[in-house]
């Protein structure tokens, strides 16, 4: 067998990991060229900001504390405790009514994946506060001992 064989299996098995860092290094190259284009615009005023009533409902909507979820209800509860704590502005049945007022089907499913990661990572945050608050009254003990 010659000493090359085996490199004339290289064009026949497909370099996945190359085709997907290209694709994540487009991908990425897309999203930076877009917030050079948003900067420009806003530097430019060529943006006008206007007011949304769709939006400043939902967001008076859900000031007033409404218990969607387990976490969420954590959250607001712990709020009023302390200024420090971040709150929902949206819950997970919000996502439908924006796509359907701003008639745009597709944002339903970004704005629930969106909800889901704020929610996961408050649910995060609240825990490892406990989690301190917990070590901390530990250490006390201890110390009193």
């Amino acid at each position: 067998m010659p000493l090359v064989a085996p490199f004339a299996l290289v064009p026949i098995i497909p370099n996945l990991p190359f085709f997907y860092l290209c694709f994540r290094a487009f991908s990425h190259w897309k999203a930076l060229a877009g917030s050079k284009h948003i900067d420009f615009l806003l530097k430019e005023n060529l943006i006008a900001p206007k007011p949304s009533k769709i939006l400043d409902e939902l967001y008076l909507r859900n000031r007033i504390p409404s218990p969607v979820s387990k976490g969420a209800a954590d959250t607001l509860s712990s709020n009023s405790k302390v200024s420090d704590v971040e709150t929902m502005l949206l819950h997970a049945s919000d996502g439908k009514e924006i796509a359907k007022a701003l008639d745009i089907p597709e944002l339903q499913m970004e704005l629930d994946r969106a909800v889901w990661q704020v929610e996961t990572d408050l649910e995060n945050k609240r825990k490892m506060r406990e989690e301190k608050d917990q070590l901390a009254l530990a250490k006390e003990e201890a110390k009193k001992k």
